[in-house]
């Protein structure tokens, strides 16, 4: 399956966990294809509730690594981040609503310059030690210090300046005007001062005896199981309700949801394989659940900068000819085709009027047309040609992401049936993949977009000018706008939304982008990337669904892990 990831690629700069080096994409793609399992999730008899959570992405734990500034994908567990370490507050990438955490309050200013946090009081660190302000403050420093810990790039993109006007109180003053900063914010995990002042080199301080203010606390770690038990003195009174979880591991996918279907494992969020349905959701429909929303949209990639891509009409043939309810059922079971403008049905809201119930619909007698009219003509092969040059290019897609390369074929066999020849390459590992994206080697491809609270995180990479590669060659920081799109109109519209708090402000930039997405196609819509979750009821009841979306599901999302487990209370009681 296509990988679950937490960002569209390694190469994003200054949103989401998008720094990440190149290696951490491999990782995490290898991460979903292991997974993890095995054990009941709680002892008959025993008043004590305990989940098992999948986590391992090699079958076992090589070090007990609990630094939160560590991404799993590179060495940490999961469960430092969210469940032992905390953020300021919590956004859900859903519908992107703002809960305080350890902050009692938060404000953006109005023309969205400064964040302001007032420090929630009566907080402690899991060793008894009061929380304050100067953590917060000491944790900034300590990423400006190491700007290897700075997953968000918040000093490369956002932050100005951090003063304290009182001793409860953190502000933070921003290079420029940015909205979209408490994004950011919601991703940062504060540590205690008290303990890390001393640690010599953070970026590789393996933590193993964590301090956190979060709901849990580490037990006991083990190569094939680790156990989080509930945090006596948890500031949030009567939570958690749940009073361990034990992350475990396994030999690889298989196994995994082998486990899941057996109902052996709580909580998981591994790419599914249907077979199981039959022991899963239909054998035991009370207890066992899965829930996949779209949580990144799928794109055909154009290269821009090349014949045909560089004609509008062209473009359009290509949508035209593809039919995405033959991807849904042939190659992609649980995605669900796009909408025109590539914005996501949780963020159903941003969506003109225009568009709330717009879709694809194949329409092959009209994509020849288009061909026509821009002035090809279809040869004795039945591929359409112009000065004796045929449309006839490359689809890349990783070796092996099987629903992707199963997507290609449905659509090099709509194209072939409009005259135009549009071939799968399947590449021999996905950095090799990466790295013709990131410097435009290649034709056309499949991949994927920004995940994020609303449709900017979609499109800021994906549009923005300044983002793309330079002849060959992949910019600083990585490529993210691997189409090439450069249109100053659209620039416009994202720093609009930036550098505006006001909603109304947002939304008319976004709508204008919605029409730029549909009218221009800069790149074309497929379907929905989606976030694995499954888990059942047989312990613990709460968990989040098409019916309350108060956050994704997986357990490999952090902090939407803690806001889940929260929300969460035994089954029996």
């Amino acid at each position: 399956m296509t990988p679950n990831v937490s960002s569209r690629s390694p190469r994003k700069g200054g949103h989401g966990k998008g720094r990440m080096v190149l290696f951490s994409l491999v990782a995490i793609f290898a991460m979903l294809l292991s997974a993890c399992g095995g054990g009941n999730a709680s002892n008959p008899g025993s008043k004590t509730t305990t989940l098992n959570v999948l986590a391992s992405p090699n079958g076992n734990f090589k070090a007990s690594n609990f630094n939160p500034f560590i991404d799993p994908s590179n060495g940490a567990m999961y469960g430092a981040q969210g469940m032992i370490y905390e953020t300021l507050i919590y956004m859900n990438r859903y519908d992107g609503g703002v809960t305080n955490m350890l902050a009692s309050d938060h404000k953006l200013a109005d023309d969205a310059s400064s964040v302001t946090f007032t420090i929630r009081n009566g907080v402690k660190w899991n060793d008894g030690q009061a929380f304050s302000a100067d953590d917060v403050t000491f944790t900034l420093n300590l990423l400006k210090q190491y700007p290897a810990l700075d997953q968000q790039g918040l000093w490369t993109a956002v932050i100005k300046d951090v003063t304290n006007p009182d001793s409860n109180t953190v502000k933070v003053d921003f290079k420029s005007p940015n909205s979209t900063a408490l994004w950011n914010f919601s991703q940062l995990y504060i540590v205690p001062k008290h303990t890390w002042s001393s640690v010599s080199d953070p970026a590789t301080y393996t933590n193993d005896k964590p301090v956190g203010t979060g709901p849990y606390t580490l037990k006991s770690f083990g190569p094939q199981a680790y156990t989080l038990q509930k945090n006596s003195s948890y500031w949030q009174s009567g939570l958690p309700k749940i009073d361990q979880l034990r992350y475990l591991a396994t030999s690889d996918n298989t196994a995994a949801q082998l486990k899941i279907s057996k109902g052996e494992i709580d909580w998981a969020g591994v790419g599914w394989d249907p077979k199981y349905d039959a022991s899963f959701t239909q054998v035991d429909p009370q207890h066992y659940h899965h829930w996949f929303p779209g949580n990144n949209t799928v794109m055909l990639y154009l290269n821009l900068t090349r014949a045909p891509f560089n004609d509008l009409k062209v473009r359009q043939a290509i949508s035209l000819a593809i039919n995405r309810d033959d991807i849904h059922a042939k190659a992609a079971l649980y995605a669900d085709p796009a909408n025109p403008t590539a914005v996501l049905p949780s963020h159903k809201a941003f969506l003109s009027s225009d568009y709330q119930n717009a879709k694809f619909s194949p329409d092959a007698a009209r994509a020849e047309s288009l061909l026509k009219e821009a002035g090809y003509t279809k040869g004795s092969d039945g591929i359409y040609q112009k000065n004796g040059k045929k449309i006839s290019f490359q689809m890349i897609v990783p070796s092996g992401w099987a629903d992707w390369e199963a997507t290609l074929a449905v659509i090099s066999d709509n194209l072939k049936a409009i005259g135009i020849d549009a071939k799968p390459n399947s590449l021999a590992t996905p950095d090799v993949y990466t790295a013709a994206l990131n410097k435009g080697d290649y034709d056309a491809a499949i991949s994927w977009t920004d995940k994020g609270p609303s449709p900017y995180f979609t499109f800021v990479d994906l549009l923005r000018s300044d983002k793309t590669w330079s002849n060959g060659k992949a910019i600083a920081g990585g490529s993210t706008n691997w189409e090439h799109w450069q249109d100053s109109a659209t620039d416009k519209l994202l720093n609009q939304y930036l550098a505006s708090a006001d909603p109304n402000a947002q939304k008319q930039a976004i709508q204008g982008i919605e029409k730029i997405m549909v009218d221009q196609l800069p790149v074309i819509p497929l379907d929905y990337n989606v976030g694995w979750f499954e888990y059942t009821t047989k312990n613990a009841v709460g968990w989040p669904d098409q019916n309350n979306p108060y956050a994704y599901g997986s357990p490999f999302d952090a902090p939407d892990n803690e806001n889940i487990v929260l929300h969460l209370s035994p089954a029996n009681s």
